[in-house]
């Protein structure tokens, strides 16, 4: 095949020509950072995240009674909301908790040892450490095992030490994860030492309690035992049900509390699942909106070499024609019409380069994105080269019909 007659062919339309390989560039760029969007963003969703994330149901709600500022009252209702929930078939337990994992903010603080200096710097990951009261099997509920010493017990509750008042006189037990024990303590065991958030008497294994932090600090969290009841809260349950029953149990959770007393808002009843998607709605919104562009540029540019190539055989009929009048075989004209084609595509996936690292720079002002690699970029080279040969197929099986006597006619 005659390059220089094929370059020579594409200088005559130019300007046609240019847009085409702008477009094809383009679409290499967006087709590749989409696909690392998409796989980044099912990653997210698929990393095991350390607890019983697919057997669990979070209940969020909001009291609506001013009986509720009474905290024994508050309580009392809690803890027969508890019983009746846990009498539901299927369900295994139910905890209180206020706050739940897979989480960006919330209540957290910093966590060091007791003893440390005022001169101590504390690492930054360290000052914003979230904290979680719930009951003695709060960790148990959400499928969270103790690696070392002991998990929380009742005689462990500080509830009553906290409204009354009198919680700066006793010492607080509580149970903080692996990665959390490691980092306030590098060189010795955590177990039994004190720290400013209380006696650490368990050390849980780790579980991405916040999974968008990155490093180490996705682990951290404190365990606490108490019931956390203020009326201006939300209200947190999370229910452990049997494999299977989740559906089941979910549409008997909201008439079951409100039974106990239905002057409650309940906001929310959903799975964990669910509140892990959520967690990374904006990271599956815009995998799927660069998905459906993707498709969209992909479907254009179908059309566009489709256009690109008709009209190239239409403005070379009378050369094709002379070519199958001096005893060119029909191979040899389709393989001249996808010659062009490949070789846009070839000198689009050059300029593509730049395309793929100019808007993978452009969403990394924004989002956090991976870098390309080169075996993704090939692989969407080669969609834009059987994407190209395909749209290319019908005008270059049109051209081997063209009768050598009619194309040699003045056009």
């Amino acid at each position: 095949m005659n390059f220089k007659a094929l370059l020579k062919s594409m200088q005559l339309r130019k300007f046609a020509t240019g847009l085409l390989l702008v477009q094809l560039a383009l679409t290499l760029g967006l087709v590749v950072n989409t696909v690392i969007l998409a796989l980044d963003a099912r990653a997210k969703l698929n990393n095991p995240l350390g607890f019983n994330v697919d057997n669990l149901i979070a209940v969020s709600l909001l009291p609506t009674s001013g009986e509720y500022r009474d905290t024994d009252y508050y309580m009392s209702i809690a803890r027969q909301d508890i019983q009746k929930l846990n009498s539901l078939d299927g369900v295994i337990s139910v905890a209180h908790y206020n706050q739940l994992p897979i989480q960006r903010g919330g209540w957290n603080g910093n966590v060091q040892d007791a003893n440390v200096g005022q001169d101590f710097i504390l690492p930054s990951d360290l000052a914003y450490v979230p904290t979680f009261f719930s009951s003695d099997i709060g960790l148990t509920n959400l499928g969270v095992e103790i690696v070392e010493g002991r998990g929380l017990t009742p005689a462990d509750d500080i509830t009553e030490a906290y409204y009354s008042g009198t919680l700066d006189k006793i010492e607080s037990n509580v149970v903080i994860t692996e990665a959390l024990a490691k980092a306030v303590y590098p060189d010795k065991s955590a177990l039994g030492q004190l720290t400013n958030r209380g006696r650490i008497v368990g050390i849980a294994k780790d579980f991405q309690v916040s999974p968008a932090h990155t490093g180490r600090s996705r682990f951290f969290a404190v365990f606490g035992n108490m019931m956390f009841a203020r009326a201006d809260f939300t209200q947190n349950y999370v229910l452990q049900v049997e494999p299977g029953q989740l559906e089941r149990v979910m549409a008997r959770v909201e008439e079951t509390i409100l039974a106990v007393q239905p002057e409650r808002d309940v906001q929310r009843v959903y799975s964990m699942k669910a509140r892990l998607q959520r967690f990374y709605g904006q990271e599956s919104g815009l995998a799927s909106l660069f998905s459906l562009l993707c498709i969209l540029m992909v479907l254009v540019t179908v059309i566009s070499s489709f256009a690109h190539a008709h009209f190239h055989v239409s403005q070379q009929k009378k050369l094709i024609g002379i070519r199958r009048a001096l005893g060119a075989r029909k191979k040899d004209i389709m393989l001249y019409v996808f010659s062009e084609n490949w070789l846009m595509s070839l000198m689009a996936s050059i300029l593509g380069v730049g395309a793929v690292i100019g808007i993978n720079m452009a969403l990394s002002m924004v989002i956090t994105i991976d870098k390309p690699d080169t075996l993704l970029y090939l692989l969407a080279v080669l969609v834009i080269f059987l994407s190209g040969t395909l749209a290319t197929w019908l005008p270059a099986y049109k051209t081997t019909r063209i009768s050598p006597v009619t194309a040699t006619q003045t056009v």
